[in-house]
């Protein structure tokens, strides 16, 4: 029977640093990366807060990641987890099955919705999540970018630097959430930025035409002429295949973890921006990987003093 020491789904920041330590370790490691789901780093135009890079792509970044990893990376769809025999788990895909003695749970996150009439209809023709691929469609027309966050405001100054015709940051407090930087970038710009209101509708024919906007405040409705709506109204954890095998998570979705990013579930980690990391960027995501392999790591080790090891040669890498 094949047995991986780790097998790590997920193939972003988090998965892939996983993957390089738990080599370093001399573990027998996969990684399983379902290609339906992109990494959310995929979708950065400029990355210019990593340590040692001035500045770099997003899709540039995850490429030097992948070629660190000497681990076999396979373009499969996780289906489920289940329990094993002599190993521990037992992971399924849409083309076949692995064994592994630890789990780590790097599948990231999606883009929130508003969750308002119109969004589905639109998305496509007006509506998008991703700023960075679609924003270059918007030059000399009409935006607005739903949130308050830093993917909001960044995603704000990138759609006036591509050139659309006016940019407007809609946003359901009276304060951003976004860091001191970006907030001062933002009042720098010029951009209107809409306090305490929310999105209600989206309207069109074949393309957006216009949004309906409502005051929190006064509950006053408004409408807004707008070519392009873009969502940048947080994430929501890609938490499921582990829910399913009973690890737990907090009140939004995302896995708890300890300090050592090890989930409820032995033998099972969680990193990235699936866990309930109090900041989900790049580097944290980096270390969460780290950490987790080298918990799982730890763990393999005491599990090997205390005689459980299955007589596999887990030093040799694929």
């Amino acid at each position: 029977m094949d047995i991986y020491d780790v097998v790590i789904i997920g193939a972003g920041p988090a998965g892939l640093t996983a993957a390089m330590y738990a080599e370093r370790q001399g573990l027998r490691v996969l990684v399983l990366d379902n290609i339906e789901k992109q990494p959310l780093l995929a979708e950065a135009d400029i990355v210019d807060n990593y340590p040692g890079v001035k500045q770099i792509s997003g899709v540039e970044l995850l490429k030097i990641m992948r070629s660190q990893v000497e681990s076999p990376i396979k373009a499969e769809k996780v289906i489920s987890i289940k329990n094993g025999d002599r190993a521990k788990f037992i992971v399924k895909t849409d083309s076949g099955e692995y064994h592994a003695k630890t789990i780590i749970l790097a599948t990231g996150a999606t883009h929130r919705k508003a969750n308002i009439p119109g969004e589905e209809e639109f998305v496509g023709r007006g509506v998008s999540y991703c700023v960075i691929c679609d924003g270059p469609l918007f030059k000399g027309k009409h935006t607005v970018v739903i949130g308050g966050g830093d993917s909001a405001v960044k995603g704000a100054l990138y759609l006036m630097n591509m050139g659309a015709a006016d940019v407007k940051l809609i946003h359901r407090r009276d304060e951003l959430r976004a860091s001191k930087f970006w907030a001062d970038k933002i009042k720098e710009s010029g951009i209107e930025i809409i306090w305490n209101t929310i999105p209600k509708e989206i309207k069109g024919d074949k393309t957006v035409k216009k949004i309906v906007l409502m005051n929190v405040k006064t509950k006053e409705k408004t409408e807004l002429e707008v070519d392009g709506i873009f969502m940048e109204i947080g994430s929501t954890p890609s938490s499921e295949l582990g829910r399913k095998i009973g690890v737990e998570t907090d009140e939004r979705g995302f896995f708890k973890t300890n300090k050592n990013k090890e989930t409820n579930i032995e033998g099972v980690y969680a990193a990235g921006d699936v866990s309930d990391t109090p900041l989900r960027q790049i580097v944290t995501a980096c270390s969460d990987g780290a950490i987790a392999a080298t918990s799982a790591y730890n763990y393999l080790k005491s599990e090997k003093s205390k005689g459980h090891d299955d007589g596999q040669d887990s030093s040799k890498k694929e």
